[in-house]
């Protein structure tokens, strides 16, 4: 297995001979305007540029992954980049006609029993994308949805691979990691907020639940330093990790970084 983090939730993941591409987001640095109700209102994002040509990134891919339809996993930059024959995997019909309506002419919906893959099986799992009390409020304004996926990688060739998306830790995560048992987890770790709705993305309480959940896993924060309402960064973040002694389980990769997980 091999993990490149590419920039906020784009991610590069070979698989059991297969190379998937996970929520892309194209756009070019300070693209896009601030978001409102944010702790910082007047910060464009993307606040870094791709750490390569999205040639490069698209480069080899066998399929793409979008967890859920926000402009954060998937842009109209790569709607553009895209070829439309590319196989997509999306979480329910909702997503699915989103991504035919750009004129991608193969989708597929992730089940929870298992999609298969090559070699590969894909199993969707459940997120929840901050506390719905508070959330809906945000998202109902901006227009868009709550529901949002993970996905479990497994493979005899492979270790298992937890994407566990855009979530917080709550139950349904726990149960995820009790069921599949994953070797390897990538999380969405940046905290992202507005100013009342509470984290919609795992921070560091989150990423200390998932380790005491998952003792033995190695734990990937992705989502990071990229969008304009994330209220926790990689430097933050690696403070917390020495403090804590989770060096060795937590990896916090910068953008470009590529990352191997070998069967042992």
């Amino acid at each position: 297995m091999k993990i490149q983090q590419i920039r906020n939730a784009t991610v590069k993941i070979t698989f059991a001979d297969k190379v998937f591409l996970t929520d892309p987001m194209f756009a070019p640095k300070d693209e896009y305007p601030p978001i409102p109700e944010s702790f910082t209102p007047d910060l464009k994002w993307p606040l870094t540029d791709l750490p390569v040509p999205v040639e490069k990134i698209t480069e080899n891919v066998d399929a793409v992954i979008m967890t859920h339809y926000h402009i954060d996993h998937f842009d109209e930059f790569a709607v553009k980049a895209l070829p439309e024959d590319i196989k997509m995997f999306v979480q329910d019909d909702y997503d699915r006609k989103v991504l035919v309506g750009f004129g991608f002419k193969d989708v597929e919906i992730v089940q929870e029993s298992g999609t298969v893959f090559g070699d590969a099986v894909l199993y969707k799992t459940n997120c929840l994308h901050g506390v719905k009390e508070t959330t809906m409020p945000y998202f109902n304004m901006f227009e868009i949805r709550h529901e949002a996926m993970g996905i479990v990688f497994k493979s005899d060739e492979e270790k298992t691979l937890y994407l566990a998306g855009d979530t917080i830790w709550y139950d349904g995560v726990k149960e995820t990691i009790e069921k599949y048992n994953p070797d390897v987890i990538i999380v969405n770790a940046a905290k992202a907020q507005m100013k009342k709705s509470g984290p919609i993305i795992m921070g560091t309480e989150d990423i200390e639940n998932v380790h005491k959940c998952a003792p033995e896993a190695k734990i990937v924060a992705s989502h990071m330093d990229t969008v304009g309402h994330a209220t926790l960064n990689r430097e933050q973040l690696r403070e917390f990790v020495e403090k804590n002694n989770l060096f060795e389980s937590v990896l916090i990769p910068e953008d470009g970084d590529i990352i191997v997980f070998d069967k042992e």
